[in-house]
């Protein structure tokens, strides 16, 4: 497979009165709730929207880890830009990347980064990534840019 040049997805969101602690900055488990969301749409972009990945699959690809780094506050009604890619395609996992920005400024808030393995279902034994997923997934691998 050739490589692809990189197409970046970008989707939007507010900070939330759910998201936010007593005096308005935002909880560190909202990170989480936006990490979801960019990597929701993320597949989407790839021709994979999860109303399809769930009809049953084959294959699954179950979180292995995940950590957020948390570089400033964002607050109550804050608009943020999430940036989800691909930062590595192995042979049985892949690993995705995210940068959650404040629209206004550009200040980055968290990072973060998440590995998924490929298991068979329902035995959850690794298996490598189908090349159907390869593929979708090929234009949002971006080139490694340093540490996270």
């Amino acid at each position: 497979m050739a490589p692809s040049a990189f197409s970046p997805v970008t989707v939007h969101e507010r900070v939330r009165w759910a998201d936010v602690d007593l005096v308005g900055i935002m909880r560190f488990s909202a990170v989480t709730r936006l990490v979801e969301m960019a990597e929701q749409e993320l597949w989407r972009a790839a021709g994979m929207p999860y109303a399809e990945l769930f009809r049953d699959p084959a294959v699954w690809l179950p979180r292995r880890t995940l950590s957020i780094d948390y570089l400033a506050p964002a607050r109550i009604d804050d608009l943020l830009h999430l940036e989800p890619w691909v930062a590595r395609l192995g042979t049985k996992a892949m690993t995705l990347a995210f940068s959650v920005r404040q629209a206004e400024g550009g200040r980055e808030v968290a990072r973060a980064e998440m590995v998924l393995v490929c298991v068979t279902r329902p035995a959850f034994v690794p298996t490598p990534l189908p090349d159907e997923i390869r593929a979708a997934f090929a234009p949002f691998l971006r080139p490694p840019a340093g540490p996270l």
